[in-house]
């Protein structure tokens, strides 16, 4: 079986196009986003009309799918500026009532069984001791430190991301991070393939060029909250 995983494709629609299309010229049998489909891009409804129409395709729940779903935190936590309300509420209203079912139909965690009894996870991060919710980010996290947060997991490989930063850790498990798919400063995606065909789980990670023409123009075509923010932090292009 081959797995398409990816991750934080943030309502970037011409990114998580391309994730899809290579997961399906690779012929993957299921594919999973590992969290934070909407928030931050510029086409959140796109992305999520699109995302419904792949019949493979898994969602894990992340921190902006939960708001868009369950609504904002209240009260609002400190950390929580004016900026990122409006940004969220903006993106609330363009995606409507119609599918929040859906979204709350995701789980925070999934776990698929491969070869020799290995156990993948799946979740978008390290998640509270009730299960319903994520622990702080750490950016650079060690394996000790992984170990630690990860600690309920029984698993041999865990996929997660929430933090934008693509690593691969071993520890108690294997912790891999691709990076996210719709944030980035240049218009890569990154992506993995997992085969569970062999005796050993095998992750082939792939990095491709998509077409982002008009995504950086689109914020202000539509009049994003917090628009130079979210550029300039999360898709700020890099020459090479």
């Amino acid at each position: 079986m081959l797995i398409g995983v990816f991750q934080d494709s943030h309502a970037n629609l011409p990114a998580f196009k391309k994730a899809i299309e290579l997961f399906q010229q690779r012929g993957c049998e299921r594919i999973i986003h590992v969290g934070d489909m909407v928030g931050i891009g510029p086409y959140p409804l796109e992305t999520l009309e699109f995302a419904r129409s792949i019949p493979n395709l898994e969602c894990i729940m992340g921190n902006h799918d939960h708001w868009y779903a369950y609504g904002l935190p209240d009260p609002t936590p400190a950390w929580m500026s004016q900026d990122e309300i409006d940004h969220q509420n903006w993106t609330h209203t363009q995606l409507g009532d119609s599918h929040k079912a859906w979204v709350q139909s995701w789980p925070f965690s999934l776990n698929i069984e491969g070869p020799a009894g290995h156990t993948i996870n799946f979740r978008h991060y390290a998640l509270t001791k009730d299960q319903n919710w994520f622990q702080p980010i750490s950016k650079e996290a060690s394996a000790e430190e992984l170990d630690q947060m990860f600690a309920d997991v029984e698993a041999d490989i865990i996929f997660y991301g929430h933090n934008h930063i693509d690593s691969d850790i071993i520890g108690n498990s294997r912790y891999v991070d691709l990076g996210s798919t719709g944030c980035y400063d240049r218009p890569w995606i990154r992506i993995a393939v997992l085969d569970l065909s062999g005796e050993e789980p095998f992750i082939q990670k792939i990095t491709s060029v998509y077409e982002d023409e008009g995504l950086l123009q689109a914020y202000d075509e539509r009049q994003v909250p917090a628009r130079d923010f979210i550029r300039k932090v999360f898709v700020s292009r890099e020459e090479d």
